[in-house]
């Protein structure tokens, strides 16, 4: 599986995101797309998710590389970066440290489709790695939900 995603990214299927920094995701669950966070990891693009608001109901998916979320068939899930040139990817893969940027559309300067760059949750437009979206609230008054998904 490569070097796998940090348990600290993920949430509890039964409580949901909280105050940390976890990984926000995009799915299809067979019905349509929903938004929510990674429960676990399974392989290297293989992930269980669960629905923001709606805990406890699991779905195996797989990444899905350069669709935007508006796109993915059932069993499919893409996670949304924000790259320097402020324009939204998708991932290819993803790794502790690193991912794979893909441009889901050909909207946009798209400078980084391709490229493997560092991530992180940090909202810098000038440190070099990718902005992943942030499924919990963490700001003071719980409402923050970071939305990339300009194109979709």
């Amino acid at each position: 599986m490569g070097r796998p995603l940090n348990k600290r990214f993920f949430a509890d299927a039964t409580t949901g995101p909280g105050a940390g920094d976890e990984i926000k995701v995009n799915f299809h669950d067979g019905a349509g797309v929903k938004e929510g966070f990674i429960v676990k990891q399974k392989g290297s693009k293989r992930f269980v998710c669960s629905e923001t608001g709606t805990l406890d109901t699991l779905h195996t998916c797989v990444l899905t590389t350069g669709k935007l979320p508006a796109a993915l068939a059932a069993g499919e899930m893409a996670i949304s970066f924000k790259m320097d040139d402020e324009e939204t990817y998708t991932v290819s893969k993803i790794a502790g440290r690193k991912v794979t940027l893909s441009a889901p559309s050909a909207t946009g300067t798209n400078l980084y489709d391709g490229k493997s760059v560092p991530w992180n949750f940090s909202t810098s437009t000038t440190d070099g790695a990718a902005q992943v979206e942030e499924a919990g609230a963490d700001d003071i008054d719980n409402t923050d939900d970071d939305d990339f998904t300009a194109d979709a």
